[in-house]
């Protein structure tokens, strides 16, 4: 009898190698040697150092309300300060003192005693026809006349000094609330000046400065501009769905 179990037999298929090569096209080859070369280059140019103005200097607009400020309003300000510091004392007093005043008073005094001496007169007149002159009572009467003439020739000399110096005192007050009032003035209109030149300085410095920036933006920009170009290359390149040299796959 045979054997129930057949004998079979299975062919397996031997395994199969398989290699492929993947290649990039010229047109690419040129635009990737083209960019490294233009990279290199770029790579190999030194350091270009920006030789143009950056900072605006001052306007001469400015520099004019830096004068105006220097030059005059703080020597305006020092003789402002040295007006209002001033005193009514007996220098000043001099110098206000009305010029006649001296006349004035000697003319007063002339007055006083001219009228003293018809007093006297009339005094010994009288004591003449009384029979007693060169007596007591005359000497008396004399002495005592004597004294009021002396008594208001002291008072009416002090009360025109005294009207003297209050007249210079209100001539000072005067003068120097004038002299004040002008200086104050003439501080205001260059401060108004000087703020003005200062302003308008500003502005044209700003528009300088502006420009300045705008020049140092440009420099930039075009000293940046070929590195920028190889950054976009490189990046359109780097996601072209294109395999890269000598790539293989074997299975």
């Amino acid at each position: 009898m045979g054997s129930i179990f057949k004998p079979s037999t299975t062919v397996v298929q031997a395994p199969s190698t398989s290699q492929t090569s993947y290649d990039i096209p010229e047109y690419f080859k040129e635009i990737q040697e083209r960019t490294l070369r233009t990279a290199e280059n770029v790579f190999s140019q030194p350091y270009t150092a920006y030789q143009g103005q950056r900072i605006a200097q001052l306007n001469p607009m400015e520099e004019a309300a830096a004068n105006v400020y220097t030059n005059q309003i703080l020597p305006e300000s020092g003789q402002l300060a040295a007006i209002g510091a001033q005193t009514y004392d007996a220098n000043t007093a001099a110098t206000y003192a009305n010029p006649y005043q001296d006349q004035v008073i000697s003319g007063a005094l002339g007055d006083l005693g001219e009228a003293y001496g018809q007093t006297q007169k009339s005094m010994n007149a009288q004591a003449i026809g009384a029979g007693a002159f060169g007596g007591e009572r005359q000497g008396i009467e004399n002495v005592l006349g004597r004294e009021r003439y002396l008594d208001t020739v002291g008072d009416t000399s002090a009360r025109l000094r005294q009207a003297g110096f209050e007249s210079g005192a209100s001539r000072f007050a005067q003068d120097r609330a004038t002299q004040l009032g002008g200086a104050t003035t003439q501080i205001g209109a260059l401060q108004s000046a000087s703020q003005g030149l200062q302003a308008y300085g500003q502005q044209a410095r700003g528009i300088e400065q502006a420009g300045l920036a705008e020049g140092f933006r440009d420099f930039i920009e075009k000293r940046e501009y070929p590195a920028g170009q190889i950054r976009q290359m490189v990046g359109a390149l780097s996601g072209a769905p294109i395999r890269s040299y000598g790539e293989e796959r074997s299975g």
